[in-house]
């Protein structure tokens, strides 16, 4: 190539290629939009992770203090007392035992104590919760936890930190234990009448239990939680889930008694040595809802759990006496009788709405009535026929009264009882033969012979005394102590006279003779002569068996067995008012 054509091209070089110089700046543009939108996502992310720490923390701290919920006011509750810590300590501890792991500045947590509605909602103004007064008694806990993030990427984004904000609110779940008729309510020297027969058949012949043999249990009590740890379950939830020994369980709470001090487990320990490997249920006389706070709480006599476990490992939970007149004579007579106990006594844990039934009764008596003496001068001959009927009593937790179980603030519970029939009747047969007295007719003089025959029923009932009733248990005031019971019924199931009446199964044939010459009564003559025969025959027959039954066998029977006609001798025990519970 020639010089010139070097030169030309030299001085005609084509124009930069500027093409390289989009692609740079697209690149830096990315990158920066890029860390922006990283930026972004870390400091979101941290917000969420603080979100997260808060509601734990408020969480937790709703818990914690959702304790001191037990019907004290909130004055009270922000004072704290000998066994609780003031509301600003126990605060200032559940803190610092639930955010060491937090993320962002120290959370500062805020108490607020309300009242909360059935749906979870409290009152608000302004996005606040309003607290209750000072002399009101809070049902809830609102607590509102929140720290400041300090953001990694401020400097990018703009914005150096941000509030991140979480609530909880807790209520007091309450509940209670109760129990409707008790076989310790009042025991007396029948006592034996409950347990010795059945007892016999699982000891063996020969023992010779009599009520000095439970004097030891009828004033104790053992903790269900004590119970359950001495078997080795973690819970009372567990312990009345399991099938647990019966013979352990009974050498168990003798164990947990001797330990507390109590005498007298003789029975206990022999009793469960024989039962062997019998398995049971415990949840069988003793119900708790899962999780209810009072259950952990509780405690059950001594001798309810003897007899209880007993009839539940004889396997029909029926106890049958068939000699209790042996134990409960009727003085003069020669009636037999007959007692079963269907069902045993129970106790509930739970929260309002929970159920509890009682023992049901049946009592038969039967047999000729012995040694009757000539009544207006005739011969008499009766048998007897006593039937009494307790159907079950249903007792159920309507309301549940956190005190300070003061007379001016009792604690208790109130429990509805609704009794099936109860009932007796007496049906004595009397069969009359001879000359009556001729001065049970007036009017007709010592002369005259009157001749009667017949068989002359009389029955003595009582009506149903069963209804709705409420038992209002408040301690210290009614009862004065948890330990006492409070009596629901008409009293006592007594047969008497009043309640009679009197029907002539067979005759009566009656003849009258004045002087070997036969006479015919008149209407009002003959009404006459039969009141008096009847009058005589129920006062000479009839009450004494009544006065026997009521003495000797009704009145035992249900001192026996705690219970009052017509209702139930109801057993509360102190409520369990600060069983904290998230909502909303």
């Amino acid at each position: 190539m020639s010089i010139r054509s070097r030169v030309a091209r030299l001085v005609h070089r084509p124009d930069r290629d500027e093409r390289g110089a989009t692609g740079i700046f697209v690149a830096v543009l990315v990158s920066l939009v890029l860390l922006a939108t990283a930026a972004f996502a870390i400091d979101l992310g941290m917000q969420r992770a603080g979100r997260r720490d808060m509601q734990t923390v408020a969480d937790m701290v709703a818990l914690d203090m959702g304790r001191l919920i037990d019907g004290r006011t909130r004055a009270q509750i922000e004072a704290g007392g000998a066994n609780d810590p003031a509301a600003a300590a126990q605060l200032n501890w559940s803190v610092a035992n639930n955010s060491g792991e937090t993320i962002g500045e120290p959370p500062d947590v805020t108490a607020y104590w309300v009242q909360v509605a059935a749906d979870g909602t409290y009152p608000e103004a302004g996005g606040i919760p309003v607290q209750v007064g000072s002399a009101q008694v809070p049902n809830g806990v609102v607590i509102i936890a929140g720290t400041d993030l300090g953001f990694s990427f401020g400097g990018v984004t703009g914005v150096a930190s941000g509030d991140v904000q979480r609530s909880a609110v807790a209520t007091a779940e309450e509940s209670a234990c109760f129990s409707v008729g008790s076989y310790a309510a009042r025991l007396d020297t029948s006592s034996s009448a409950l347990l010795n027969p059945i007892l016999e058949g699982i000891l063996g012949g020969g023992i010779d239990l009599d009520a000095l043999s439970y004097n030891g249990l009828v004033a104790a009590d053992v903790s269900l939680l004590d119970l359950a740890v001495e078997l080795g379950l973690g819970s009372v939830d567990e312990l009345l889930a399991a099938d647990v020994n019966a013979g352990s369980l009974l050498i168990a709470a003798a164990n947990v008694l001797q330990a507390d001090g109590t005498s007298d487990l003789n029975v206990l320990n022999l009793v469960g040595a024989q039962l062997g490997g019998i398995a049971i249920s415990l949840g069988d006389l003793v119900t708790a809802e899962p999780g209810a706070g009072a259950a952990e709480t509780a405690t059950i006599n001594v001798f309810d759990l003897l007899a209880g476990t007993v009839l539940i490992a004889n396997g029909t939970n029926a106890l049958s006496i068939p000699s209790l007149a042996a134990n409960l004579p009727l003085t003069g007579t020669g009636l037999t009788t007959s007692l079963t106990l269907i069902e045993k006594a129970r106790q509930r844990c739970g929260k309002i709405g929970s159920q509890a039934d009682t023992a049901q009764v049946a009592l038969g008596i039967s047999g000729p009535v012995a040694a009757l003496p000539n009544i207006l001068g005739l011969t008499a001959s009766a048998t007897a026929d006593i039937a009494v009927n307790v159907a079950s009593a249903r007792g159920i937790l309507t309301d549940i009264v956190c005190g300070s179980e003061t007379a001016a603030d009792p604690s208790g519970e109130d429990v509805q009882v609704t009794s099936g029939v109860v009932g007796a009747s007496t049906k004595v047969s009397v069969n009359l033969s001879g000359s009556v007295l001729g001065q049970t007719l007036p009017g007709l003089s010592a002369l005259a012979q009157i001749t009667l025959a017949g068989r002359l029923e009389l029955t003595a009932s009582t009506g149903d005394p069963s209804t709705v009733r409420n038992a209002q248990i408040r301690v210290p005031n009614n009862p004065s102590d948890w330990g006492e019971a409070y009596p629901l019924g008409s009293g006592d199931l007594g047969l008497n006279t009043a309640n009679v009446t009197a029907t002539w199964v067979t005759g009566p044939t009656v003849t009258v003779r004045v002087l070997g010459i036969p006479i015919t009564l008149n209407a009002n003559q003959l009404t006459t002569l039969l009141t008096n025969v009847v009058t005589g025959v129920t006062n000479t027959v009839l009450q004494p068996v009544l006065t026997a039954v009521n003495d000797s066998i009704l009145s035992p029977l249900f001192d026996l067995l705690g219970l009052n006609v017509g209702g139930a001798d109801v057993y509360g025990q102190r409520p369990y008012c600060s069983n904290p519970l998230l909502v909303g």
